[in-house]
């Protein structure tokens, strides 16, 4: 509904009146069948701690779900929880502390682990804070769950990581030397979050040895230091105590304060539910009175649903110790299955023993450690850098052992890892080891970094570069060189105009048969693309580049397949973030603050995607007619004024491509209109507010777009009040560029010949400098652009 073929989301109507209920039932199939179930064959989940709930949970939790039952509060306090879904959270919760050995607790059902650790340290802040720590650390390890690193976010916790060593937990000595590191920058309050089932590992801290000495050092430092002691065991806080109840994790070690457990990862509930338990007499360190009501919540996410209280309890109390105890032992026989799988298939691999945990952690002989895309894809599994026994770093797979996975489905694992690990041999034997620059001569290699396209690095596999045929995605790319097809380059000599050009390919004896082919000189470059390239490409078949000998500055100039005039383009900036002023036939396009990158989508993989991340962008359409302008697309998605990462993580992009804009905006007016006009002016009589962009030029800023006698200047005024630019262009210098630029149809690139490549990039490199732009200074305002005007036609 909302995404948009140019890789950008937009809100949807509300709808007017409800659907049918034959519409609603097919609305809620389709997504259905989309859902991937427990028992899909082709899914496996085997890199993430998921499993399907127990029946028993899903009976209660669906039983309760239409009473609509509100568990806001905390209910193991004396006196409460005394009946319906509070008392279930109550009794489920204390049954969960005598199981952590907790002579006494307090606690309450969360949303997941991820909200028990941000409360659970948020407990621990407050708690030191109370006692005059002013300044407080968090101490963890760079393995813990990424939760612990957002939670030191949100309380703004100076943080400190301890780096996993051979045992990849925190030793004695590690976390010694990380407290006495924190007392010395002056720390006089100090976290310690602990993890008891480590995600890629399974493996636990030895909390015993840990939580003691940070309660020596509590009493060596009475007078300087107060300490607090988190565990997260959202992975093992299920799992421990019934595969190895001797392993002192838990509340039997009086310096642990508080815990986290996550029910829907080991415990058998569905999603969402998880627990925090803390020692009795902290509780109220995050206590808040409602200054409307009066009424006390501890919690963080107030209301709470009494349906996962009584789930929670009839899993708790429906399977009991032994009942837990025999599904643990059912996953620890299904990880020794998975353990001998990984070594039929590979008998070099490295296996890291968690004894009492159902993980599986390998170290694949494989190149890199790696293994193909499409099997990780299909179980879900992730490469993770961990330290090798041998010393250095190498690459780690994690497999869990969940309570639904079966022996049918092991065994098709098992065949397929046999033919992963195979087939990843092969494909590095074949590629080879390759520099992230190599495959781009040196002559180039500035042409590569100016670029927005990164086609100069990386391309499709050989047999799958072209759109229309099966088996194409664009997410499969490698290193140039490593296809056997870096970049040649060979001097061409003097062009007509006195130029010394140089031309290159990837294979200058089939010039337009791969990818592309360019022709470099020392004010410009040009490329024609092939026949795939030219279906991929969303900017026309011919590129041209010209410099303006601006650090930062350029003209380019695209053509379309058929060889016709596509756009003439302005760009200034740093090299990161350009503003632009687009030129096409029939409209303008200005860009404030546009940032092009590609990039990996995933690390250890040649899956690539390409971002396009701009501030403002305001199109001026121009109609054949006199008409007067008019705003027609107003969109305000994001506010300038406050601070924002451009583009996303790597990890979090979708698809190709992807764009993203503060504000968009249309403008329709007539090519022949006389009437002079001012986006401010259209803009505030929509009721809007004024725009604000963040510019390339000149930073945060409110721009501006205005319109009289056939030209178009955009304004930026930066903020607070300093620089101002201003850009300005032609409003047919579109059309002219159409009219005096010969037609060089290159749809049939194998079709062309090299000079007269070379003729056109000259002559166009020339027509483009006819428009190029130049720099003066008028009144404190810098202009930074102005296009030709007379040019003969």
């Amino acid at each position: 509904m909302g995404d948009l073929e140019n890789g950008w989301t937009i809100s949807d109507a509300f709808p007017a009146a409800g659907l049918s209920p034959s519409e609603l039932t097919a609305g809620l199939d389709r997504a259905y069948a989309e859902t991937t179930g427990w028992d899909d064959p082709t899914v496996t989940r085997l890199g993430f701690a998921m499993s399907a709930p127990h029946q028993v949970a899903l009976s209660a939790w669906t039983r309760f779900l239409a009473l609509n039952s509100n568990n806001v509060g905390v209910h193991t306090p004396f006196g409460a929880g005394r009946a319906g879904t509070r008392r279930l959270e109550r009794e489920a919760l204390l049954g969960l502390a005598g199981l952590l050995h907790a002579d006494s607790a307090d606690g309450y059902i969360t949303s997941g682990a991820t909200e028990a650790v941000l409360q659970g340290l948020r407990i621990g802040r407050n708690a030191v804070r109370a006692d005059a720590a002013s300044r407080v650390t968090l101490i963890t390890s760079e393995f813990a769950h990424h939760s612990v690193t957002k939670a030191a976010e949100v309380l703004s916790l100076d943080l400190r990581t301890i780096a996993p060593g051979p045992s990849w937990v925190i030793e004695p000595e590690q976390l010694a030397q990380a407290v006495e590191a924190a007392v010395a920058a002056g720390a006089t309050g100090i976290i310690v979050a602990l993890t008891a089932g480590y995600y890629n590992s399974g493996l636990c801290d030895p909390v015993d040895q840990l939580a003691a000495l940070l309660r020596r050092r509590a009493f060596q430092l009475a007078d300087q230091v107060r300490f607090f002691c988190y565990v997260d065991a959202a992975h093992g806080g299920f799992i421990f105590p019934f595969s190895d109840p001797a392993m002192a994790f838990d509340f039997r070690n009086v310096g642990v304060h508080a815990m986290a457990l996550d029910p829907h990862k080991s415990g058998l509930l569905p999603y969402s539910c998880g627990v925090l338990l803390m020692r009795k007499g902290l509780l109220g360190h995050v206590a808040e009175a409602s200054p409307v009501t009066g009424i006390v919540d501890s919690t963080l996410t107030g209301s709470r649903p009494g349906a996962a209280a009584a789930a929670l309890w009839a899993t708790v109390f429906g399977l009991g110790r032994s009942g837990f105890t025999a599904a643990i032992q059912e996953c620890l026989r299904r990880r020794d299955l998975i353990a001998d799988a990984i070594r039929a298939a590979d008998p070099e691999a490295e296996i890291r023993p968690a004894p009492a945990s159902p993980v599986v952690v390998a170290g694949f002989s494989t190149p890199d450690g790696l293994l193909p895309k499409e099997f990780t894809e299909r179980y879900r599994l992730l490469p993770v850098s961990a330290p090798a026994p041998e010393g250095g770093r190498r690459n780690y797979h994690h497999f869990y052992a969940g309570h639904s996975l079966t022996d049918e489905q092991i065994a098709r694992f098992a065949t397929g890892l046999s033919q992963a690990v195979t087939q990843a041999r092969a494909e590095r034997a074949k590629r080879g080891r390759v520099k992230a620059d190599a495959g781009v001569p040196e002559q180039l290699r500035d042409i590569a970094a100016d670029t927005d396209c990164f086609r100069h690095y990386i391309v499709h596999p050989p047999g799958r570069r072209d759109p229309d045929v099966p088996g194409y995605s664009f997410h499969t790319f490698l290193h140039r060189a490593a296809t056997g097809e870096p970049l040649q380059v060979r001097e061409w000599g003097e062009t007509a105009t006195g130029r010394q050009a140089h031309v290159y390919a990837p294979d200058l004896a089939d010039p337009f048969g791969n990818e592309l082919f360019g022709v470099r000189t020392a004010d410009y470059y040009v490329e024609v693309l092939d026949r795939p390239q030219q279906k991929l490409s969303l900017v026309g078949g011919v590129h041209f580049c010209v410099g303006t000998g601006e650090p930062g500055e350029r003209v380019l100039m695209n053509l379309e397949n058929s060889g016709e005039f596509r756009s003439l383009e302005y760009k200034f900036g740093d090299g990161e973030f350009t503003d632009e002023i687009q030129c096409f036939r029939d409209r303008i396009v200005v860009k404030l603050g546009k940032s092009a990158r590609g990039f990996r989508r995933r690390a250890h993989s040649n899956d690539y995607s390409f971002s396009i991340d701009t501030s403002f962008e305001c199109t001026i359409e121009l109609a054949d007619d006199d008409r007067p302008a008019r705003l027609d697309v107003l969109r305000v998605s994001g506010d300038p004024l406050l601070p924002r990462r451009t583009h996303l993580l790597r990890q979090e992009y979708q698809r190709f491509p992807n764009r993203f804009f503060d504000i968009e905006c249309t403008v329709v007016v007539g090519a022949r209109s006389e009437d002079a006009w001012r986006l401010s002016d259209l803009v505030a009589a929509s009721a809007t507010d004024a725009l604000v962009a963040r510019s390339g030029l000149v930073g945060r800023c409110v721009p501006d777009v205005s319109g009289s006698a056939g030209e178009l200047v955009v304004t930026t005024a930066s903020l607070p009040a300093g620089r101002r630019t201003r850009m300005a262009v032609d409003t047919g210098v579109g059309r002219r560029m159409a009219r005096l630029l010969p037609v060089f149809d290159v749809s049939e690139p194998e079709r062309l010949r090299v000079d007269d490549v070379v003729a056109v990039a000259d002559h166009g490199a020339d027509l483009i400098r006819a428009h190029a732009a130049v720099r003066s200074t008028d009144g404190g305002t810098e202009t930074v652009l102005a296009t030709a005007v007379g040019v003969a036609s």
